[in-house]
């Protein structure tokens, strides 16, 4: 996971939490033509929330995440659609509410960019942990982060590769090697 240089890679995707996202998918595609990429999470698996979803995402105890899909418009970053379960959205400054929630940027050396990002003045969640599902791998880790001013940003690496449905319409943007 560690290596002794920084190579930051570019935006990997951006998050939208929405009211439905299968409304908003059908929105993107008509507009733009998006692919579905996959389900990250699905409404038929448990809820994140409580401590875990506090810890890993700044999610407020009275909010739940029932559905994400990872979305791709032509050759360029993903979104990342959040559905999130909660009497109190408003529009940004964490993932619960309706609008862009934070920056995924791709990192081949996820620990020094995670101390990078502390020591300018960043707050991380968590330590890095692994990803899981479809985005599993040995060497798959995120972490999100609130930048100085109250952005979040997600740190992200997944060099042992993605492990994509058969009926996934795309793949995600993937640095070049």
């Amino acid at each position: 996971m560690t290596k002794n240089t920084v190579e930051v890679r570019g935006i990997d995707h951006v998050g939208l939490t929405v009211p439905d996202i299968d409304k908003a998918t059908e929105f993107f595609k008509s507009v733009f033509d998006v692919k579905v990429c996959y389900d990250v999470h699905t409404p038929d698996m448990p809820l994140q929330n409580g401590e875990t979803a506090k810890r890993n995402v700044n999610l407020p105890g009275y909010a739940s995440i029932d559905h994400i899909r990872l979305i791709r418009i032509g050759n360029g970053p993903c979104i990342e659609l959040f559905h999130v379960k909660s009497e109190n959205q408003l529009v940004i400054d964490t993932i619960v509410n309706i609008g862009f929630s934070h920056i995924g940027i791709y990192t081949d050396n996820i620990d020094l960019t995670s101390k990078n990002f502390v020591k300018a003045g960043g707050t991380l969640f968590s330590e890095p942990h692994t990803l899981s599902g479809v985005e599993g791998g040995d060497n798959n880790y995120w972490v999100y982060g609130r930048t100085p001013w109250g952005s979040l940003i997600e740190l992200i690496t997944y060099s042992s590769g993605i492990n994509y449905p058969t009926h996934s319409e795309a793949k995600r943007w993937t640095p070049e090697k």
